[in-house]
């Protein structure tokens, strides 16, 4: 099966990248490549995400690497996330894709059925999605009643490419029309992304379930007490999958409780591909 990464440096500047980041997405592709080595690991980049990624010599932790220009015409600032959509849909089999700062510990791909969707975590977003009342949502094209559910996207097992095509073409409209208007923050970004893939996957009774069963409350910003359809519990998955999110900001600062040392050094271990990566040219944030 394909299994994508997609890095868009969005500001083409070395200044963007950092060790952390680079170790958890070299970490996310060898862990997955250690337990799944049928699997092809592709990764979509830019030119200068490419130039950097060979310097330091780690491209070979990917099968393969596809180079993008990305120049889809939308603000990034709020729609920084659109490259994996752009690459979603170009997509004509059936594909995993997952976030850079998504780890997976063991096999979990034979926990899955065929042909249904896998998502990271279920989210509940009311009080915090944009909903049909929003001034920026109620101009789209596309009319239905939005409901304020959602997933996260950090992972999705997408079975079927012509849904695939069909979300992810849809998800960069939504996105160019709030460009378009003007629309101010990333909340537009996630509605587009993630919103959008609820109502589609319920609107077309595509069968879904999250990697994380506990539905993660998005107003509240903590993990709820609603359980989903779902492989773990948000408590027994640590052993098994991690999406870091807004926690490698505690770590970059080495917060308490979140040690950079520490966690650095295990994704290091993670990365079993290569024995040293010389990332001494990029200082610790």
């Amino acid at each position: 099966m394909k299994v994508i990464w997609v890095y868009e440096n969005i500001e083409r500047k070395l200044s963007a990248f950092s060790k952390f980041n680079i170790l958890v997405m070299l970490a996310s592709a060898s862990l997955w490549k250690k337990n799944h080595p049928e699997d092809t690991t592709v990764l979509y980049c830019d030119n200068f995400t490419y130039d950097f990624y060979n310097s330091i010599g780690v491209l070979s932790i990917y099968d393969k690497v596809e180079i993008l220009a990305f120049d889809n015409g939308l603000n990034k600032d709020a729609f920084w996330a659109s490259s994996k959509l752009e690459v979603l849909s170009r997509q004509t089999e059936p594909v995993i894709i997952m976030d850079g700062d998504t780890l997976v510990f063991k096999r979990v791909k034979d926990l899955f059925s065929p042909d249904e969707v896998m998502v990271s975590n279920f989210e509940l977003g009311r009080g915090y999605y944009p909903t049909g009342i929003d001034p920026y949502v109620r101009q789209l094209t596309y009319k239905t009643r939005w409901k304020t559910d959602s997933t996260n996207v950090s992972f999705l097992h997408l079975p079927d490419a012509q849904f695939t095509q069909h979300y992810a073409n849809l998800s960069l409209q939504v996105m160019s029309e709030f460009t378009k208007m003007g629309a101010p923050n990333s909340k537009y970004l996630i509605f587009a992304e993630q919103l959008l893939l609820k109502h589609l996957l319920d609107k077309e009774g595509v069968k879904h379930r999250g990697m994380i069963s506990t539905a993660w409350d998005c107003d509240k910003w903590e993990w709820s007490e609603t359980e989903k359809e779902g492989l773990w519990t948000i408590q027994d998955s640590w052993k098994y999958y991690n999406h870091y999110g807004p926690l490698k900001q505690w770590y970059k600062k080495d917060s308490p409780g979140f040690s950079y040392k520490e966690e650095t050094d295990m994704l290091r271990n993670c990365i079993n591909f290569h024995k040293f990566i010389d990332l001494s040219t990029i200082d610790k944030p």
